[in-house]
């Protein structure tokens, strides 16, 4: 791949001429991207699989078709997954169960790729409490509401979560301090070291401040030690978007094995909602 850099190098009050510099740039290898999850919630466990495309081309990755890819549990239960479409695998009759091993395998050809995902036992939501909030800086002030999280975290073992903010605003053109219009989501990363055993607050104003009106979706999600490590690690490579894209100029350390991208999930969930009134 070879781009062209126009370098222009001005002289003060003498004259300007353009360089033109030829460098080469690799095109990385392309590899298979496996992103799959399985929860403990009443629907199918689905696998999504494509290839990477290089760190500078804007095309949409390649689906693939016609692998076969395969799930089954330390229990015994076993299940060859169907393509529902171009790329996307899903189960008919394996749904997660707390306490359990998964294990994954995709067949692409003469490539094999496995994976191993915990499915944790799930922690429960305990309340979504939320307050007034005046913010006052130096340029603006600002009103809205905090959100906090409480749960019970088991004592039994250490415990990784991460929480999936979802924000329904009455007025969703406005943007209220929570980012440009349309954008709803946010996800927080928290493991137990600090409040192992106890109850936790944790703040859900990753985005900003809440308003009246507002109804906000939180999921407590429950995963392993390795899906967390991808995540966190994903979060810094994306500035602490969250966002898993084939094209990044890293790759976090993943549970998938011969050189595939992306992760399998195993997520233990629960859910509460609350409107800001």
């Amino acid at each position: 791949m070879k781009y062209l850099i126009y370098i222009t190098l001005s002289i003060i009050s003498l004259s300007s001429c353009t360089k033109i510099i030829d460098i080469e740039l690799n095109t990385a290898m392309q590899r298979i991207v496996i992103e799959a999850k399985i929860t403990d919630q009443d629907k199918p466990a689905i696998v999504y699989l494509s290839r990477s495309t290089g760190y500078f081309n804007p095309e949409e990755p390649e689906k693939v078709s016609g692998a076969k890819v395969s799930l089954s549990s330390d229990s015994g239960e076993s299940e060859v997954l169907s393509e529902i479409s171009p790329g996307v695998y899903q189960t008919s009759q394996i749904q997660g169960s707390n306490g359990r091993e998964y294990y994954l395998k995709v067949e692409d050809g003469e490539d094999i790729y496995e994976a191993t995902s915990f499915l944790p036992t799930k922690v429960v939501i305990d309340s979504l409490e939320y307050e007034y909030s005046l913010i006052v800086t130096p340029h603006q002030t600002k009103e809205g509401y905090m959100l906090n999280c409480k749960f019970t975290d088991p004592a039994s073992q250490t415990n990784y979560y991460t929480f999936n903010v979802v924000k329904t605003p009455i007025d969703s053109i406005a943007e209220h301090g929570f980012g440009p219009p349309g954008r709803s989501n946010s996800r927080i990363l928290v493991n137990d070291v600090i409040f192992n055993g106890n109850q936790s607050v944790v703040n859900m104003n990753q985005g900003g401040l809440y308003q009246k009106g507002d109804t906000i979706s939180v999921e407590l999600i429950s995963i392993d030690q390795n899906t967390y490590s991808y995540l966190d690690q994903l979060n810094e490579i994306s500035g602490g978007g969250m966002m898993f894209s084939s094209s990044a100029p890293a790759n976090p350390k993943n549970n998938l094995s011969n050189g595939a991208m992306g992760y399998f999930a195993a997520e233990a969930i629960d859910k509460q909602m609350v409107l800001i009134q």
